[in-house]
């Protein structure tokens, strides 16, 4: 067998320098969609003044577009044919205005009514949930394109997360950050000794966030030149997919019971993640009334996030990936409960150390799915001759999105209906919400997650004869 087909470089396994460089490529994705998950709604419910149910609309509205648009860019990627592969062309495509659009995002503006504030903020997220995912379909498959190995994959999957969990960590703590270095000390204290509103400190933290879009906006729009220059696409004997018939290929699709866990498994995984990124600044300013505790808390659980993957790599090497998602679920579900344990009187310690236990299983969450998707890949071609990396990933992001859509339009409406009113001291009921969205919030995903684990058929003894079935078929093609 070629090179060309088993998908790895002459001579074996991928170099390190392969494997970095495809991590980097998710510095866009997570960077932007860490900073509007963490900041974007506090930031339109505090600072732009949109209630919080109409926030949460912006959210439904933007990522119920992006979602119905992931499997188109699956379907278009799949079928293009360049000099420089199939997936590698878009990158530079979306580079420019997926940039562009995002330091608008955050571009001071002056609106009137809540109505001007919706149309505007739900048309830019629109446009740019369209860029990103131009961007980012096509890089979702590249592992596929990159290796057939099934160890190889877990690697690279692991580099991705890398960097999804450091520049994730970027994205929570240093927007807040500059946010906050725009505010004077004096008002601070004051609104701190309750002789100033928080509304007060409002016109600063724009200027802030301005800034800190327009950083984000550079990276947006370097990254993605950079993953072009170092990576390619190995698959060069590809055949060219038949016309395109986006309904019957999804029906197939559907029919796959592997793939169709493995999406209960990574919206799960995701969507708890969006609810913990999207509401934990209102949990720290609101419940825990000490907003200094972010960015040391956020740090706490990205690095141990990050320092578990090597452990989530040993695990699915002895037990495989589908016991290890069981196990980290399980464990991420549990140790959920200490934020109910948490209150303004807790110990910064002590706050810290939750974070590092809960950091441990939220670092697989980020890893699992991903590393289990090949797999399933290597099964559909083997039942219908057809790599089709591109519309599985494409509709992997419409029901993750769907979910996290769903999931930030719920804390809206729950913070309207409970009486949140932003800067200002909420009610018992109000914090209760909050404490209660914290804790428990994340489990009406997890859960449904752990249980696709569980009958998930795709075992390491499983993989060995579907990779050995595949072999035989491409020599015989």
């Amino acid at each position: 067998m070629t090179s060309q087909n088993n998908g790895k470089e002459t001579g074996g396994r991928l170099t390190f320098f392969n494997k970095f460089f495809f991590g980097v490529g998710e510095i866009p994705i997570t960077t932007a969609k860490t900073a509007l998950g963490v900041i974007f709604m506090i930031y339109l419910t505090d600072v732009v003044g949109l209630i919080p149910a109409l926030a949460g609309s912006v959210f439904m509205i933007g990522r119920a577009w992006d979602g119905f648009s992931d499997p188109i860019m699956g379907f278009l990627s799949d079928r293009t044919r360049t000099r420089w592969g199939r997936r590698r062309p878009y990158f530079l495509i979306a580079a420019i205005p997926m940039a562009f659009v995002f330091y608008f995002m955050f571009f001071p503006m002056t609106l009137g009514s809540q109505a001007q504030k919706m149309l505007v903020y739900s048309s830019l997220y629109v446009l740019f949930m369209t860029f990103i995912t131009v961007y980012g379909v096509p890089y979702l498959t590249m592992m596929t394109e990159m290796t057939d190995d099934y160890s190889q994959r877990t690697s690279m999957a692991n580099f991705r997360m890398f960097f999804s969990l450091v520049f994730g960590l970027f994205a929570v703590v240093v927007p807040e950050m500059i946010a906050k270095s725009y505010v004077p000390k004096e008002l601070k204290q004051a609104v701190k000794d309750g002789l100033e509103s928080a509304e007060a400190m409002v016109p600063y933290l724009q200027e802030g966030y301005s800034l800190a879009g327009t950083i984000i906006a550079v990276m947006l729009l370097v990254f993605p030149f950079v993953l072009f220059a170092t990576t390619k696409e190995r698959y060069k004997d590809v055949k060219k997919n038949p016309r395109l018939e986006v309904f019957k290929e999804l029906k197939q699709l559907v029919k796959n019971r592997p793939f169709l866990l493995l999406l209960v498994i990574y919206v799960g995984c995701f969507a708890a993640i969006n609810v913990i990124e999207g509401f934990v600044l209102y949990y720290i300013k609101y419940w825990i009334q000490d907003k200094s505790v972010f960015e040391i808390l956020m740090v706490t659980v990205v690095l141990v996030s990050v320092v578990s993957l090597p452990l989530w790599t040993f695990m699915t090497k002895k037990i495989g990936k589908r016991v290890t998602t069981i196990v980290a679920l399980t464990f991420w579900a549990v140790t959920q409960m200490g934020w109910m344990l948490i209150d303004g009187e807790t110990p910064h310690i002590i706050i810290y150390l939750t974070g590092a236990i809960i950091g441990l299983g939220y670092g697989a969450a980020h890893t699992m799915p991903w590393a289990i998707f090949p797999d399933v890949m290597d099964l559909d071609e083997l039942e219908t001759g057809k790599r089709r990396e591109g519309i599985y990933a494409g509709l992997m992001m419409l029901t993750m999105k769907t979910g996290n859509a769903l999931a930030m339009f719920l804390i809206g409406v729950t913070l309207s209906a409970v009486g949140y009113i932003a800067n200002q001291p909420q009610t018992g009921l109000a914090l209760e919400a909050m404490r209660g969205i914290m804790t428990f919030g994340p489990w009406v995903f997890i859960v449904p997650a752990l249980i696709a684990a569980w009958f998930f058929p795709i075992t390491p003894e499983r993989y060995k004869e579907i990779w050995a079935d595949l072999v035989k078929m491409r020599e015989t093609a």
